[in-house]
């Protein structure tokens, strides 16, 4: 009766074994029999053989196999590595192309020994082997080969995910079911339409957090090996010898390779395509996430499917199931204000389960646990503006606050709008809310913007442009993609303070300069159309926005420099109730002698707090004078006495 292997280690003892009789020219050939059954045994076991499942995975012919326990024993066994190097006729530590040959296949030339151990040949595509004498044109008799390390660790009974893959790949176990999704029908029907024609190349695009990964993710019956398609390189050979590894591991692993970020992998500035290589290094069924439609044609059958935002009904459900404690009131409510990709709701939620702790969850909860998931998306591109002022410290024209009614009433009833009357099918693209408030410095217009986010409850982010906008040729576009992308999926107020930097207007092109600036300004306009989210731009110098993008805008309201009427309700606006004041303050005069903005009263009232203050008195008349003059001097205008 045949003893069947215990372990791993009984398989490889008797494969060195059998490599170091042949070697010796001492065939076991009273063994071999019994070998060959103890081998077919482990195959049908339960108990999984690292070096038999790569055999079977790849399946490798039986000589392929020999190659690889040769290496294995020239890698392990001191008495191969002499036995070896007695059989090859170059001074050279590894082992031969040549001495491979003679051993595993004989003599003469036969067309298999090219196909499995020539370049294209899986042992050698699929990084089963390596080369160490360089990547040089050696004659073939001279080139050595080691034993890839990933195959090393199987031959030590490791199956995990090979270490060349950190940081770029991970196994996904733990994912919802389809059913369980929020998701829409078209979506999930035209995955599974995919798979059942035999797409080789799977592509769901649409905004991020939307369910896209888990709509692949649960659409096929087989684990999922996670791939970061950012963090592939963008020189192609490493590229290219990155993906081979991860074909080798999907393969090995029994997974279905998903890659997210595919769109990261396509031509930008100078940075070469390297999407062909999906197709070339990747077999069998491929998935994978983009946020936009790639045109590009393709070689083998690729499907895109769109996964579109959620409805607001969706996005209510989605918010139920987040904060079960909350009311149906109250999820109608954030589904209005914060329709949030699904992804970033649970991520919420969650937050404001951990901010409530034993506590009834409150409005200040869920409010904290939206701040802390957008903090965490928009870090590196936007700060969040902390909003302190009221309606009361605006003062604007009758015809200006209208204007921010509206604004405000187009971002409160979008869904109505939108959804229940039907406009969205009207309307096509551009559903989101991009505003322009333009005027002098200090007259209100990043103030209003706060506001705004106040009065509808939402977080506002101030864009940092120095951090947007890059010497680099395409930097710039991918920093305003993963913008844009992070706020619509957060759906966070953007403000964009001096826009004109950003969205000035296109130029003849008359060097390489001028086409790059126009290329970072079609961008714009593309993605600024597509935008679902809520953009507010402030400038002091309308003139310089390109024209195209006021078509874009739903709302643009100039803010004039305040009249003295306008100017006196602002003196008295800006003095807190708790400030000490003595006497009378001629706050009408002061505004009618010193044409000011807002933002220079703000400052002049500040001054006169610190010279009162240092005088150890109350704010009296000639100290707002005083600071009035001061910074009307500042401003480089005459104040009279």
């Amino acid at each position: 009766m045949i003893e069947p292997y215990r372990c791993n280690e009984d398989l490889v003892d008797d494969q060195i074994r059998w490599i170091l009789a042949a070697l010796r020219d001492e065939p076991i050939i009273g063994e071999v029999a019994a070998i060959a059954a103890r081998v077919q045994a482990a195959r049908m076991a339960e108990v999984v053989f690292p070096m038999l499942a790569l055999e079977a995975r790849f399946g490798l012919s039986e000589s392929e196999m020999r190659v690889l326990w040769l290496l294995l024993a020239h890698e392990l066994d001191p008495d191969a590595r002499a036995l070896l190097r007695e059989r090859s006729t170059e001074q050279t530590g590894d082992v031969t192309f040549d001495v491979i040959r003679n051993f595993v296949y004989g003599p003469r030339a036969r067309a298999r020994t090219w196909r499995e151990l020539g370049p294209e040949g899986k042992l050698r595509s699929l990084a089963l082997i390596e080369r160490t004498d360089g990547a040089g044109e050696a004659p073939e008799q001279r080139q050595t080969f080691k034993l890839a390390r990933r195959v090393l660790a199987l031959a030590y009974g490791e199956l995990a995910l090979g270490s060349e893959l950190a940081g770029i790949s991970r196994e996904l176990d733990d994912h919802p079911r389809v059913q369980d999704l929020e998701l829409a029908e078209s979506a999930v029907s035209g995955v599974a339409n995919a798979l059942a024609g035999g797409a080789s190349l799977i592509v769901v695009h649409g905004r991020i957090g939307t369910g896209r990964r888990s709509l692949l993710a649960g659409s096929v019956e087989r684990p999922i090996l996670l791939v970061d398609g950012r963090a592939i390189s963008t020189k192609l050979d490493q590229a290219r010898a990155q993906l081979r590894t991860v074909a080798r591991e999907a393969r090995l692993l029994a997974r279905v390779p998903l890659i997210q970020h595919l769109d990261a992998l396509a031509a930008s500035g100078d940075t070469p395509d390297r999407l062909g290589l999906i197709e070339t290094e990747l077999d069998g069924v491929v998935l994978a996430t983009s946020t936009r439609p790639l045109a590009r044609s393709w070689t083998k059958p690729v499907v895109q499917v769109e996964l579109p935002p959620l409805s607001g009904a969706a996005c209510k459900r989605v918010w139920a199931r987040a904060l079960p404690p909350a009311s149906d009131s109250d999820t109608d409510h954030l589904a209005t204000i914060y329709p949030l990709s699904p992804a970033l709701i649970f991520a919420a939620g969650a937050a404001a389960r951990v901010a409530s702790g034993a506590a009834p969850m409150r409005a200040a909860h869920i409010e904290a646990g939206i701040r802390s998931v957008l903090d965490a998306r928009l870090a590196g591109l936007a700060t969040r503006v902390a909003v302190s002022q009221s309606w009361d410290d605006l003062v604007l024209l009758d015809d200006q606050l209208a204007s921010i009614a509206e604004l405000i009433a187009r971002i409160r009833e979008r869904r109505v709008v939108y959804e229940q009357w039907g406009f969205a099918d009207k309307v096509g693209r551009g559903l989101g809310v991009a505003a322009l408030l333009s005027g002098p410095p200090g007259t209100g217009k990043t103030m209003a913007a706060g506001l705004v986010a106040r009065e509808l409850g939402c977080e506002l982010y101030q864009v940092d442009t120095s951090k947007i906008a890059s010497k680099w040729i395409g930097e710039t576009e991918k920093n305003l993609a993963a913008l844009f992308d992070a706020a619509e999926a957060g759906h966070a107020i953007l403000l964009v303070d001096e826009a004109d930097s950003l969205f000035a207007k296109r130029t003849e092109v008359q060097s390489s300069n001028d086409r790059h600036a126009n290329q970072e300004v079609n961008y714009l306009l593309q993605r600024l159309e597509s935008y679902t989210g809520v953009c507010i731009l402030t400038t002091n110098h309308d003139a310089a926005i390109d024209e195209a993008f006021r078509r874009r805008l739903a709302v643009h309201i100039r803010f004039p420099l305040p009249e003295a009427d306008e100017r006196a309700r602002l003196w008295r606006a800006l003095l807190p109730a708790g400030a000490p004041t003595a006497g009378a303050l001629e706050l009408d005069a002061i505004a009618r002698q010193f044409a000011m903005s807002g933002g220079h009263i703000r400052n002049a009232v500040v001054r006169a707090a610190f010279l009162a203050a240092d005088e150890r008195t109350a704010i009296v008349d000639d100290h707002l004078v005083r600071a009035a003059r001061i910074e009307y001097e500042a401003m480089g205008k005459i104040a009279v006495s």
